[in-house]
């Protein structure tokens, strides 16, 4: 948000009289939610296939302990299917993402 304060087209709407909330909603938050909407959607991908190893660890019921007892297993279906699942989803979320940061940022579009 530093960047994008001081870049002239910020300073230029606020030399022309627009107020802050106008300014940060016109011109500062296009610029800056798209890398930030990126990165959150990644680590909320991360979080959600970090389960595989905190439920292996507490030995908790889900899908990650599920994965581990099906690699233990050999169970080839159940571990394409859980994988599946999680690579979907890893697409799924940066499709969201993607389309949220056009919506936001209509520069994207282009």
């Amino acid at each position: 948000m530093v960047q994008v304060k001081g870049s002239e087209f910020y300073q230029f709407s606020q030399l022309k009289g627009l107020s802050r909330w106008h300014t940060f909603l016109r011109h500062g938050l296009p610029n800056i939610a798209v890398p930030v909407i990126a990165y959150h959607a990644v680590q909320l991908v991360y979080l959600i296939e970090g389960v595989v190893v905190v439920e292996s660890l507490f030995a908790w019921p889900g899908s990650g302990h599920a994965l581990v007892h099906a690699i233990i297993a050999r169970d080839v279906p159940m571990i394409q299917g859980t994988t599946l699942v999680m690579g979907g989803l890893f697409v799924v979320l940066n499709t969201i993402a993607d389309l949220l940061s056009a919506w936001i940022d209509p520069r994207i579009k282009r």
